[in-house]
């Protein structure tokens, strides 16, 4: 006895729908595994690893040096594998410099969370500085400078990536030092010098002081209290008042 012809119809749709299903299955499951085979995740995991090995490598560069850091340590660390780490970084050289970059760009992040006062470009140059000092003597920036200082001899390249008016932070500071000559709060001089002056006694000081052992940042009362004497001696410079001439009658 024979099945309906509309039965047999049925059945055959529906093996040739399980088919359809399962080649549809069996092309995203190669995809997957070319991905695999490839090593190119999609961009957003990529960019989660490169991160990862960055944060890994910081960590390594600034405990124990340049030296006594390889590769293949940093691959074992962040649990990446070594040529994982060595298609984004050719060298450990390579992979120093963008450890630079990475810290440098979360340091920019973090002082670029200050709103700008339209009002008074003044007022944000003077918070955006007080900000700057609380962030260079942060301990892992710190540690970030002591480790791109010891080991500037042996990589040139550190020595230009660490040039001031190339730095992100820098501009940011000559940017809003521009803004307040334009809005007469500040002397109309070369705005280059004006900003160079200003982060040698805001940042470059104190980072050089704590770097060499000094205590008198350790607290944020003491350097609140040195922010607001920088800053007045800033504003008003060293000079005393103008004494008055006084002219003889005659």
């Amino acid at each position: 006895m024979g099945f309906p012809e509309e039965f047999l119809t049925r059945k055959n749709e529906t093996r040739s729908y399980g088919r359809s299903e399962w080649n549809i299955r069996k092309r995203k499951m190669a995809k997957k595994v070319r991905q695999i085979r490839t090593g190119r995740p999609p961009k957003e995991i990529s960019d989660g690893i490169s991160d990862r090995i960055l944060t890994t490598a910081l960590g390594l560069f600034s405990s124990q040096g340049f030296n006594a850091t390889s590769m293949e340590q940093v691959a074992l660390v962040c649990g990446s594998g070594k040529h994982t780490i060595y298609r984004r970084f050719e060298s450990k050289s390579d992979l120093f410099l963008a450890v630079m970059e990475f810290q440098k760009r979360k340091f920019f992040d973090l002082l670029n969370r200050i709103e700008c006062d339209k009002e008074s470009p003044l007022r944000t140059l003077q918070e955006s500085c007080r900000r700057l000092l609380e962030l260079v003597v942060l301990d892992e920036i710190v540690d970030f400078y002591r480790m791109t200082i010891s080991e500037a001899e042996q990589i040139p390249k550190i020595a230009a990536n660490l040039q001031c008016e190339g730095n992100p932070s820098y501009l940011k500071i000559f940017n809003l030092v521009i803004s307040a000559q334009r809005s007469k709060e500040l002397a109309q001089l070369d705005p280059k010098f004006l900003t160079t002056q200003l982060l040698q006694v805001i940042a470059y000081y104190p980072l050089n002081e704590v770097l060499l052992g000094s205590k008198e940042f350790s607290s944020q009362s003491k350097r609140s209290k040195y922010f607001e004497k920088a800053w007045i001696l800033f504003l008003q410079g060293a000079g005393g008042p103008k004494k008055k001439i006084l002219r003889k009658k005659f």
